[in-house]
């Protein structure tokens, strides 16, 4: 099991972030693995990734309170898979903040893979 948190300070306002990351098509850029993302329903987004060499389709549930500033997922199975999201002001620019839970084995590669995502959403939007 693994319950995991990460942040990063980007130099563009909170709700220019958040506009960006809640929009599921940007989601691939976020994601190393992640090849593609599709909003299938108001809360249920289909996912293609490569996992281990393997391309793997998925669903999983979303769902976005532009008005907190906040997202959660989550994606059934046995991992109990589940994340957050929140985007708030820090001085000119602001604050991600990702939390995720795992059930999973190795929460080591969770967090290789979220520091990268944070890594990936820096280049995008630009890391103070």
């Amino acid at each position: 099991m693994a319950d995991l948190e990460d942040r990063i300070l980007l130099t563009v306002g909170p709700d220019a972030a958040f506009t960006h990351l809640s929009d599921v098509s940007n989601l691939p850029g976020h994601f190393a693995a992640l090849r593609d993302a599709r909003l299938v329903a108001a809360d249920r987004v289909e996912v293609t990734a490569e996992v281990g060499g393997e391309t793997v389709a998925g669903e999983a549930w979303l769902h976005v309170d532009p008005d907190r500033r906040r997202m959660t997922w989550g994606a059934p199975g046995p991992h109990d898979y589940r994340g957050e999201l929140t985007v708030t002001g820090a001085g000119p620019g602001c604050e991600v903040v990702v939390r995720l839970h795992t059930e999973q084995a190795g929460g080591a590669g969770v967090q290789e893979g979220l520091r990268e995502s944070l890594r990936l959403i820096g280049e995008q939007l630009g890391a103070a």
